[in-house]
């Protein structure tokens, strides 16, 4: 089976090779990625299998393999097709029943790969063997299961061996189930249980299974877990009377999970799309600066501002310390909200509206030529190497170091976070590209005053409630910051509540929440010794973005 598959992806390369040297040329080739695509649809292809079997615009390639080892052949068909500079390949099993060959089994993929790494490509293929015996449990005469199996999420040009801060990073790297009550693993669909799942434990997804049977509606995900005997992201370390660490002997399993959305939530680290969105940052300001265009950000912070009721537009974002974005210049059509610091460009002027284009959203979208709304981004002179990407979803956060000379991406740290919970006076955390204004050594919050509390000047209904290790003020009143307390708490914040939420739900106000060492590194890391001084506020000389997906 390996040979062949082989042979096909030898096929397959060459094909695109010579497609992609006629329409676009040695310099284009080098800046495309080809190879599987992300997630290719199941093929319609008849229950029973024939000689003729064959789909409309792909190619085949028919074998024989024993899956099982039981003497009786299964039929295998690979279908694949180029397809805007990918192949789509889809693997079909037709498994012998009373005599005749049927479609049992139907894989695909969920990753893309580069035309050059014919070895990840293979280690996917050898997984349709590997996962076999699993995908195959319990399977019912007639019954067509369709599988999509996960591959590593990280890619050729992220370095991981050069983290500088580990203390909170987790094990598994790649695509993960989030618990959200509990869970049985099982040993099969429907089968025995193996281990019990609590709340917030992540197992890693290895492949995912639907069925045609009636009344089978459930999603399974088949998993690999690591029972340890603390399983909090804080990793606290277990010791004896003597001061010594003990040696945990942690357990793995694999096992199904039933994917039902109320149980269970798809997340991971996304590397591959934080990496994506942040190289449209730096072309767009790689393309402004080499043709002499100045770039600037929304300066619409305004410390304590009332809320204002507003909704959500299509990026996810309201309208708190932003400002409208419109999509014609005489103010009509769909608006957008543009929080503080985004990064844009301005391309013109129009009924003395101005013109702009941002990374994020795109564009072209008409502000309203407001003094005070808007600077110029002074620090950011070439490519950024510094970035913080954040994805709320997953509620997960890396920072990565561009290395200029290979423009590689090395990991720095990652982690879990918590990000804004949208709400009654709170906010999901905006997304968009976003410049670092400062760092502080604190982060003060507020609550509603109460009789005999001091009031803030010009906030008689607020008073301070407690504070945090830390500040990264990257979008209007958004921090970075470590773990808030109340005023009079004492102790380790690792033991609070709010530190336990920390890669759960979003939960937030507006801001992201940290453990009190890592946001203590990342604000070491922004700084670099700059000497920029505002008051407790130290500005970075080095930009530094932070790219909320």
């Amino acid at each position: 089976m390996t040979k062949k598959l082989d042979n096909i992806i030898e096929a397959g390369k060459e094909k695109i090779k010579i497609k992609k040297w006629r329409k676009i040329g040695l310099a284009a080739l080098i800046n495309t990625i080809v190879g599987f695509n992300v997630n290719a649809e199941p093929l319609n292809l008849p229950k029973e299998y024939s000689e003729n079997i064959s789909v409309e615009g792909h190619e085949k390639e028919v074998f024989d393999y024993d899956f099982n080892n039981d003497g009786i052949k299964e039929k295998v068909v690979v279908t694949y097709n180029s397809k805007n500079d990918f192949i789509e390949a889809v693997v079909s099993i037709y498994t012998n029943q009373d005599g005749k060959d049927m479609l049992t089994y139907q894989i695909t993929f969920d990753k893309k790969f580069s035309i050059m790494e014919l070895q990840a490509m293979q280690k996917m293929f050898d997984k349709v063997k590997e996962y076999y015996p699993e995908y195959s449990k319990n399977v019912q005469l007639g019954e067509t299961r369709y599988i999509v199996i996960y591959g590593d999420n990280r890619r050729g040009d992220i370095i991981f061996d050069k983290i500088k801060f580990n203390n909170h990073t987790p094990e598994n790297t790649n695509n993960f189930l989030f618990i959200k009550k509990s869970a049985s693993l099982l040993e099969a669909p429907n089968g025995n249980a193996v281990a019990h799942l609590g709340f917030s434990e992540k197992p890693e997804i290895l492949f995912d299974m639907v069925s045609n049977e009636v009344n089978s509606n459930a999603k399974w995900y088949f998993t690999e877990f690591t029972k340890k005997g603390d399983t909090n992201v804080t990793r606290k370390e277990k010791k004896d009377k003597d001061g010594k660490v003990i040696t945990e002997n942690p357990t793995t399993i694999k096992g199904f999970i039933a994917g039902s959305e109320d149980n269970v939530s798809e997340r991971g680290f996304y590397w591959n799309k934080m990496i994506n969105r942040i190289e449209i940052v730096n072309n767009f300001i790689d393309t402004a600066l080499k043709a002499k265009e100045d770039l600037y950000i929304i300066t619409e912070y305004k410390p304590l501002s009332r809320d204002k009721p507003s909704k959500k537009d299509r990026f996810g974002n309201k309208n708190n310390q932003s400002i409208i974005g419109y999509t014609k210049a005489n103010k009509e059509g769909e608006i957008i909200n543009i929080p503080d610091q985004t990064i844009f460009k301005i391309i013109g002027e129009e009924n003395n509206m101005l013109k702009i284009e941002t990374p994020f959203y795109g564009g072209p979208y008409f502000i309203e030529k407001t003094e005070g709304t808007y600077q110029k981004a002074e620090n950011i002179k070439e490519k950024v190497n510094k970035f913080i990407a954040i994805d709320p979803h997953s509620q997960t956060e890396v920072l990565f170091q561009r290395n200029p000379e290979t423009e590689k991406y090395e990991v720095v740290t990652y982690s879990y976070v918590t990000t804004g919970k949208d709400g009654w006076g709170s906010y999901e955390t905006p997304h968009g590209a976003f410049l670092i204004a400062f760092t502080r050594p604190y982060m003060t919050f507020t609550r509603h005053a109460r009789a005999g509390d001091k009031t803030l000047p010009g906030r008689s209904d607020l008073t301070i409630g407690g504070s945090a290790k830390y500040a990264v003020r990257f979008s209007g009143g958004g921090y970075m910051h470590g773990i808030p307390v109340g005023l009079n708490f004492k102790g380790s914040t690792l033991n609070t509540g709010t530190a336990q939420k920390i890669g759960t739900y979003k939960d937030s106000h507006k801001c992201v929440r940290h453990f009190d060492d890592q946001i203590e590194f990342i604000v070491g890391w922004i700084n670099a010794d700059s000497k920029i001084k505002d008051r407790d506020n130290t500005i970075p000389e080095e930009p530094v973005i932070a790219v909320v997906l």
